[in-house]
Formats: structure tokens, sequence, C-alpha cells
């Protein structure tokens, strides 16, 4: 699995666990961003960077160090924390 299909991955699994729900019952993230930026994001090693972005009804956040905002709720570990 690439970075890029990791991140992917973390920010659906995050909106998930922030909305209750199973990962699968949510739409698609491509249809929302281009995965070309989370992939040029990610190849951008030794600098850092945030993107935020809104998916369904949310506002995420990824930034450098993987970190990943669910309407500013850190996501970690499939649980949400402030």
């Amino acid at each position: 699995m690439t970075r890029t299909d990791r991140m992917v991955t973390n920010v659906i699994e995050a909106v998930a666990a922030a909305d209750g729900v199973d990962p699968a019952d949510l739409d698609s993230l491509y249809k929302y961003i281009d995965p070309e930026v989370l992939e040029q994001l990610a190849e951008q090693d030794g600098t850092e960077w945030s993107f935020t972005f809104r998916y369904l009804d949310h506002q995420i956040t990824v930034t450098h160090d993987g970190q990943i905002r669910v309407d500013g709720a850190l996501y970690a570990s499939d649980v949400l924390t402030k």
C-alpha cells in the first residue's frame, strides 16, 4: 500500500470513527478531492505542509507528519481526541 493509499484509508477511517459508522458506508473520498493532491503532498519529504478540505459534512486537515483532524479533533488509532 502506498503512502497516498494509507492517507486516503486513514481519512476515511477517521471520518467513520467520528460518525460512528463503518468505513464502507461512506462515500468515496475521490468524489471530493483529486487523489493526485494527496500523492503530490505525500512526496514532499522534508517540508512542512497541511491540506484542508471538505469531505461529507466534515472539515478534514491532513499534515506532513500524518496527523488527521476531523472538524478540529485529532484522529488516532480509531479514536478522535481533542
